[in-house]
């Protein structure tokens, strides 16, 4: 029996699992205590998190040394081609510093690079945020010296959009899809003949989420970040509707709007961005796509995506709710050891 460990860490806890032979063994989410939110990724909240992944793996009645692979979320890495990566200490340096910004999945890489030199087992990630395979014409903006690039929920986009061609009976590389994850952040992206070719992230562009600001008005955003320090705090955690309604339970905010209690129009506003943003990609494709394929958390709620569908006329739209980041970690890491397919080289 071949057991692969997965982890997958967020801003506020870690989700972790275990898979044996493509199987799920268990799966937890482990939460950080309000005053660990506020340390550092390393070394404080790092070590917390592997500390709390070995305690959960003894609780299964897991030994480290049982597992063949362990498969993390990758972080921000340097931009990578779509794949299954081994994960090696070049990459690992990148998570630490920091390459492209810190991320909870950084720690993932080096937690994961570690529990392989300790304990002799294979280290993967799959589909990392810093995937990047914008089409040039996508990265060109109207300042030569700022150019778009890609860092994304490449990980569940990547799986969703999978599932949607198969929905279609369509190969991926052939299908047309808008892929759009909602969370905590959002991030809305083209697919065509297999890639992302074009992608908005609410950390930077786009509708804005449940915590991120999103695209902003340039010279707005401009005085705002010279009146504040702490101005990208406010970009990437105190943005979206959290800065609207000082909460990020989109269950709790779309109950208290339904019950009169608190304004409205913030998460119109919210729900009307993901439209605009999502039809804005129809150009990529020169036409209509195959289909737009809706994801994350904010999918589960009713008042959210229903008035999203009633937005959304003219165009096929598949559902997708919640993440399938684990179980797509756990058959990447799962495709290699069998030998279906060639981890690449970070």
């Amino acid at each position: 029996m071949s057991l692969i460990l997965v982890i997958n860490p967020g801003s506020t806890s870690t989700k972790v699992a275990v898979f044996a032979d493509g199987n799920e063994v268990f799966k937890k989410t482990l939460s950080l205590d309000d005053g660990m939110l506020e340390l550092p990724l390393f070394p404080d909240q790092y070590t917390i998190r592997k500390d709390q992944i070995l305690k959960e793996l003894e609780r299964n009645g897991i030994r480290p040394s049982q597992l063949i692979a362990v498969a993390a979320r990758g972080g921000r890495l340097k931009p990578l081609n779509s794949g299954v990566y081994r994960i090696n200490r070049e990459m690992v340096d990148d998570a630490r510093k920091g390459l492209q910004g810190i991320h909870p999945a950084n720690t993932a890489v080096v937690i994961a690079f570690e529990l392989a030199q300790e304990f002799g087992m294979q280290a993967f990630t799959v589909d990392p945020i810093s995937v990047d395979e914008l089409a040039e014409w996508a990265r060109i903006t109207g300042i030569e010296e700022i150019r778009r690039n890609s860092l994304s929920h490449a990980l569940n986009m990547k799986a969703v959009a999978k599932k949607a061609a198969t929905e279609l009976g369509k190969r991926y590389e052939e299908a047309k899809l808008i892929v759009a994850h909602l969370g905590g952040g959002s991030s809305v992206s083209a697919h065509l003949n297999g890639k992302m070719v074009d992608l908005y992230n609410s950390d930077k562009e786009g509708p804005f989420s449940v915590e991120r600001a999103g695209a902003l008005p340039t010279h707005e955003l401009a005085e705002f970040a010279r009146s504040r320090d702490d101005y990208l705090e406010y970009l990437a955690h105190r943005g979206g509707l959290f800065s609207h309604f000082g909460m990020r339970d989109v269950e709790r905010i779309a109950e208290g709007v339904k019950n009169g209690e608190i304004d409205s129009m913030p998460l119109e506003a919210y729900i009307y961005n993901i439209a605009k943003y999502s039809y804005s990609l129809l150009a990529v494709f020169d036409g209509v796509p195959d289909a737009l394929a809706i994801t994350g958390g904010v999918v589960k709620c009713d008042y959210v995506r229903e008035r999203l569908l009633a937005k959304l006329k003219g165009i096929r739209v598949l559902l997708f709710p919640g993440e399938y980041e684990m179980e797509s970690l756990a058959e990447g890491a799962h495709r290699v050891i069998r030998g279906i397919e060639e981890a690449l080289e970070y």
